[in-house]
């Protein structure tokens, strides 16, 4: 979630909490610092799964998983739900029409989230890199945890999920973000076409056994 101005209800911060407490969803709150009064940064460091991040320069509205995303003028600010006329537009990964606006839009998302200062809650277990079964892809969001500071670019150890386009680390054997490999290994198609590059992210032709764009191929043979 990318929100300059924070000032979320009790329900919401309910739902939060079910999502990263009961249902173990990892969440990414981005807004800026100097605009969060005391009892909202107590609210949302309470939930749980919750990582919060400060980037002073944001001002753009997004709210997005690995399917679903939402840019619109909304503010995550109680007020703003009913007092105030909003627009927005959803977007999925799953249709066609939507998949290179989504992707577009996911890796400026990726890039706002790249420029964040960390600002780790009390429980520094959610900031700790975990143990994985061999070959499964790093979450993306615990790749941001760890790799924050870093530029974007080569050498990084990042690249880019080959479906959604996620930030996830750079794995030729594993070219998906978890959630994404998840519904590849339904199928396990590994010709099945993707569309974004495993090293620059950009659009192209690829699939499990062909993760890179000819460029990058070439390069990193």
């Amino acid at each position: 979630m990318i929100s300059p101005y924070i000032k979320i209800n009790d329900d919401l911060i309910s739902r939060l909490t079910d999502a990263g407490g009961r249902r173990k969803v990892k969440i990414l709150l981005v807004c800026r610092e100097k605009d969060l009064r005391d009892e909202e940064r107590k609210k949302v460091e309470q939930v749980p799964n919750l990582e919060l991040h400060f980037n002073e320069k944001v001002h753009a509205k997004c709210y997005f998983n690995e399917e679903s995303m939402v840019i619109a003028s909304l503010n995550l600010y109680d007020s703003a739900h009913g007092d105030n006329h909003e627009m927005g537009i959803l977007l999925s990964n799953l249709l066609d029409d939507d998949k290179v606006a989504f992707r577009d839009a996911a890796a400026e998302a990726e890039f706002i989230i790249s420029e964040v200062r960390m600002k780790p809650t009390e429980d520094k277990s959610r900031t700790l890199q975990v143990r994985r079964p061999r070959g499964e892809p790093e979450n993306p969001i615990e790749s941001v945890a760890r790799g924050i500071s870093k530029a974007l670019g080569f050498g990084d150890g990042k690249g880019y999920c080959i479906r959604c386009a996620a930030r996830i680390p750079m794995d030729r054997d594993a070219p998906y973000c978890p959630d994404c490999y998840r519904v590849w290994a339904k199928y396990k198609k590994a010709d099945f076409e993707e569309g974004v590059c495993h090293s620059c992210g950009r659009s192209a032709k690829t699939s499990m056994n062909k993760p890179l764009c000819a460029s990058c191929f070439a390069r990193q043979r």
